[in-house]
């Protein structure tokens, strides 16, 4: 069944927006010029904001293609932000980093026989998984089939990480892009008028 993973969530894929802050960090580090740290403070504000702002519209994007719950996708979704500065100027980047979500947090129902009906994407269908059953591991409850004819060993079913669900399509990439860096130029506009308007330290 398409996007069903079996495994465990070892691998992490990373979703990649680059060219943050293209042109509008020049602009702010020449109106910071004098003030200590002022780009600094400028860019670390808007990249934190626009990654949290990312992840949100990310959350909202993805579930007209994936049967995905917000709090989920956010829950599995971690950011990293990297500001590299040498001679040529000020760079951003926003990696977006997550494993594959369980199964189970998808549109997946128990049967009162046990069996299982799943399905990831809005474009498929509820599927059978006849060899897979529920079961509680510690605290945690998953999907789980048996890797051959014998009770063990068994393995966990997953779907796709939340980075395969953002470059899903191009249309749906470019559109987290544009967010991201929008809201990069919009945040960062905001913080240097703070700063030198002396509201922000």
């Amino acid at each position: 069944m398409n996007d069903i993973y079996s495994g465990d969530q070892k691998g992490l894929d990373v979703f990649l927006i680059d060219d943050v802050g293209d042109g509008s960090i020049d602009k702010a580090t020449k109106m910071l010029a004098g003030i200590s740290r002022g780009v600094e403070k400028a860019v670390g504000s808007a990249i934190k904001r626009a990654a949290t702002s990312g992840e949100a519209f990310a959350a909202r994007a993805v579930r007209d293609e994936y049967y995905v719950n917000a709090s989920d996708f956010k829950e599995y979704t971690k950011s990293s932000r990297h500001i590299i500065t040498d001679k040529s100027g000020t760079t951003v980047d926003i990696e977006f980093h997550g494993h594959h979500i369980p199964l189970l947090k998808f549109d997946t129902h128990i049967g009162k026989d046990g069996h299982i009906v799943a399905r990831v994407k809005r474009s498929s269908v509820r599927t059978t998984l006849e060899k897979a059953f529920a079961q509680s591991v510690g605290a945690h409850t998953g999907i789980f089939e048996r890797e051959g004819d014998e009770r063990l060993p068994i393995r966990e079913l997953f779907g796709p990480s939340t980075p395969q669900m953002m470059s899903y399509n191009d249309d749906l990439e470019q559109a987290i892009g544009d967010h991201v860096r929008e809201t990069f130029d919009k945040r960062l506009e905001h913080e240097v008028n703070a700063i030198l308007n002396g509201w922000r330290r």
